[in-house]
């Protein structure tokens, strides 16, 4: 064999071996970066897609939503802002007297803030949740498993708009939700949240993937999704927030039971069938191929998030029901500032 391709396999080998090895040992918030990184880098082509398919749309005299609508979610934004303010204004000294002495100097002022955004997320969850149900229960794409009643198919009538009137304002106020998560994470939270990339890549998907969808005129995928995730997030919040409001231990546990059963119920059964239907039933509209793909693969994500959560839900309630570990020591998604007072 020639030296010098000998010599060029071998190193190709090595960086080879070298990049898996650095891949394999990633932690959990390295691999999340990586693949916000990889998500980032393609959104582009995406959006110029997602504008190609909608001119087309437009030439072929399908309706789309009208770019002005879109200033609804300056709107959201205005309202998700002022109702945060409003449950700050009127809970915060309830929650600063109530919450547990664990928490002392500036790490209880952060769990205070962290108190205060449960709560207003439960009470959020709740009404959209309510109002999902309420304005798309009878539509033909909304799953049977959430209440639907007349469910056929996610593809059902597509690309033409939903002949709905709730649709295009409730779509861009929960888009505004996420939005102004997403904002508020890379403005205020970049230096405190130890979980930055895990969660910049969570609220990185769920916008593109509400802003893709409407573009085009994939509502249905969007507000499926919208009912699935805010079901289980009611009880996720407000349990959250009542384990260090003076909780009573063994309602703490029955909120475990039922957080765990409705979140393996809507986001690793009901959520993976609306995938996997997506995928068997999939709709090949030329057009709109590879904007559907990419909701698709970003869905797909999402579950795996999904899988990733549910391990850590699940090892919560092992170490605390079957080996009597302390709570506050084994859920470091929601008490590092208990860990970082006892280390101080």
């Amino acid at each position: 064999m020639n030296p010098i391709l000998k010599s060029n396999g071998k190193s190709l080998v090595q960086k080879a071996n070298f990049y898996y090895f650095r891949i394999s040992n990633l932690s959990y918030e390295e691999t999340f970066r990586l693949l916000f990184i990889i998500l980032a880098s393609i959104l582009s082509f995406f959006v110029f897609d997602a504008l190609r398919f909608r001119s087309y749309l437009i030439m072929t005299d399908v309706p789309v939503i009208s770019y002005s609508n879109f200033s609804i979610m300056l709107l959201g934004l205005i309202i998700v802002h002022y109702s945060k303010w409003a449950v700050n204004y009127l809970c915060r000294d309830f929650v600063y007297r109530t919450i547990s002495k664990q928490y002392q100097g500036e790490f209880r002022d952060v769990r205070v803030k962290k108190i205060l955004k449960w709560l207003f997320d439960g009470v959020y969850y709740s009404t959209t949740s309510i109002l999902c149900w309420y304005f798309f229960h009878e539509e033909p794409w909304y799953p049977n498993g959430l209440g639907g009643t007349n469910y056929t198919s996610i593809w059902q009538d597509f690309p033409n708009m939903i002949n709905n009137k709730w649709v295009i304002p409730f779509y861009m106020i929960q888009t505004a939700n996420h939005l102004y998560a997403l904002i508020h994470l890379a403005i205020k939270r970049k230096e405190v949240e130890t979980k930055y990339w895990e969660y910049m890549l969570h609220h990185t998907l769920a916008t593109c993937l509400l802003i893709f969808s409407a573009l085009y005129n994939q509502f249905r995928f969007g507000i499926v999704v919208l009912g699935i995730h805010d079901i289980a997030d009611i009880i996720l919040s407000l349990s959250r927030a009542q384990h260090d409001l003076k909780s009573i231990k063994s309602l703490m546990y029955i909120q475990y039971v039922l957080l765990l059963f409705t979140w393996i119920y809507t986001r690793v059964i009901i959520f993976p069938q609306i995938i996997l239907e997506a995928i068997m039933h999939y709709q090949n509209y030329p057009e709109a191929t590879w904007g559907n793909k990419y909701l698709i693969v970003q869905m797909c994500i999402l579950f795996g998030m999904h899988l990733y959560w549910t391990y850590f839900m699940m090892q919560i309630g092992i170490n605390v029901f079957k080996k009597g570990k302390k709570y506050e020591e084994i859920n470091t998604y929601d008490n590092k500032e208990i860990l970082k007072q006892g280390r101080n």
